[in-house]
C-alpha cells in the first residue's frame, strides 16, 4: 500500500489567500496571492521530501477564482521535478467539468486523471479516470448518515472497472479517528466478495463491451467476464465479438449456457445459478481482447428484438 496525500489548494484560514470562510464567500482585505502560492509550493515540497516518495497527491479546491491555470499548471511541473513518478489528480489545474470530473482540454490543463464525484465515470479508454464516492451520503462522518448496501457498493465498483476506471471510496473517520465499526463491517463485506470474485476486478482492463446499467464487463489478456447486474430477460444477448469463444464457465457457481452467432452472443443461466449482486461469465477467446474496439450495447438486447 502505497502512502498518499489529500492536499486543499484553497486554505480559507490562511491569511493570505484572497476568499474566506464560509465555504469561500467572504473576501480578505489584504490577501496575497502570490505570497500564498510561495506557501503552498513549499508545503507540498516538504509533506513530498519528509513523508515521501508518495503514491499520488490528490488536489481539491481548484474550483475558486484566485487559483488559475496558470498557478495549477506551474505547480505540476514543480512538483514532478521533485518526484517524477508522483500521480496527480487533474484538480491541481482549472480543465475539470464540474462534478461529471473529465478534464476539458487536457493539453492545456495539468492532470495526470479524471475525477467524476458521488458518480460512476462514462467509459473513457483513452485518459485515466478515478470515481470518488462516498460510503454514506456525505465525505465526513455524520451520525446515523444512510449508509450504501453491499449491493450499491460492488455495483458501483464493477461499473467503474468495467467502464475502464478506478473507484476510490470515501470512508470518512469518527472525530476519534477509528472508522464507524458499521462502515467497516461493510467494507469487510465487499472484501469477503473480492477473495470470491477479484480475479474478474483486480488486473484487468474495462471492455470488450461498454457499459450499461444492467451489465459491465472487464478483461485480462484473452479472459473477458461479463458481469451481469440485471437479467432483463430470460437469456442476455449480446452484439458479437471479433473473436471466437473458445470456453466458457460461471465464474460465480453453476452453469451457462453461451451460444456465438455470426452477430451475437446468446448467454443463458438458469434462475438457481443467478446471484442477487451480479451473476458472472467468464469467456475465453481465441486472441487477446485488447485488440477489441469497445462495443456499445443495445438499449433493450431481448431475442424479440434481435
Amino acid at each position: 500500500m502505497r502512502f498518499c496525500t489529500y492536499h486543499s489548494i484553497c486554505d480559507w484560514y490562511h491569511p493570505d489567500y484572497p476568499m474566506g470562510s464560509p465555504r469561500g464567500r467572504s473576501e480578505k482585505p489584504n490577501p496575497n496571492m502570490p505570497r500564498y502560492y510561495e506557501y503552498l509550493k513549499n508545503q507540498t515540497r516538504e509533506i513530498i521530501e519528509n513523508y515521501g516518495p508518495l503514491g499520488l497527491m490528490w488536489f481539491d479546491g481548484e474550483w475558486e477564482e484566485p487559483w488559475t491555470r496558470e498557478h495549477g499548471n506551474a505547480l505540476y511541473a514543480y512538483l514532478k521535478d521533485i518526484q517524477p513518478d508522483l500521480i496527480i489528480n487533474n484538480r491541481i489545474s482549472k480543465g475539470r467539468r464540474g462534478m461529471a470530473g473529465m478534464t476539458e482540454n487536457p493539453e492545456l490543463n495539468a492532470g495526470d486523471y479524471d475525477t467524476p464525484e458521488q458518480r460512476i465515470g462514462s467509459f473513457q479508454k483513452g485518459r485515466p479516470w478515478e470515481t470518488c464516492m462516498t460510503i454514506c451520503r456525505q465525505w465526513a462522518w455524520k451520525p446515523d448518515d444512510t449508509m450504501k448496501s453491499l449491493k450499491e457498493c460492488v455495483h458501483t465498483l464493477i461499473q467503474v472497472v468495467g467502464g475502464d476506471g478506478n473507484l476510490l471510496l470515501n470512508v470518512g473517520p469518527m472525530p476519534d479517528g477509528r472508522i464507524e465499526p458499521r462502515q467497516v463491517e461493510r467494507l469487510l463485506e465487499i472484501g469477503r466478495w473480492l477473495d470470491k470474485y477479484g480475479q474478474s476486478i483486480y488486473g484487468t482492463r474495462g471492455g470488450p463491451y461498454k457499459t450499461a446499467a444492467h451489465l459491465a464487463s472487464t478483461y485480462r489478456d484473452n479472459v473477458v467476464y461479463v458481469h451481469i447486474l440485471d437479467w432483463q430477460n430470460d437469456t442476455l444477448i449480446l452484439p458479437a465479438l471479433p473473436r471466437k469463444v473458445v470456453e466458457s464457465s460461471l465464474l460465480t457457481g453453476g452453469t451457462v449456457n453461451v451460444h456465438q452467432m455470426p452477430d451475437t452472443i446468446e448467454i443463458a443461466v438458469a434462475r438457481r445459478d443467478r446471484r442477487e449482486i451480479a451473476t458472472i461469465v467468464k469467456l475465453v477467446l481465441d486472441g487477446s481482447a485488447s485488440e477489441i474496439e469497445p462495443i456499445a450495447i443495445p438499449s433493450t438486447a431481448s431475442p424479440e428484438d434481435e
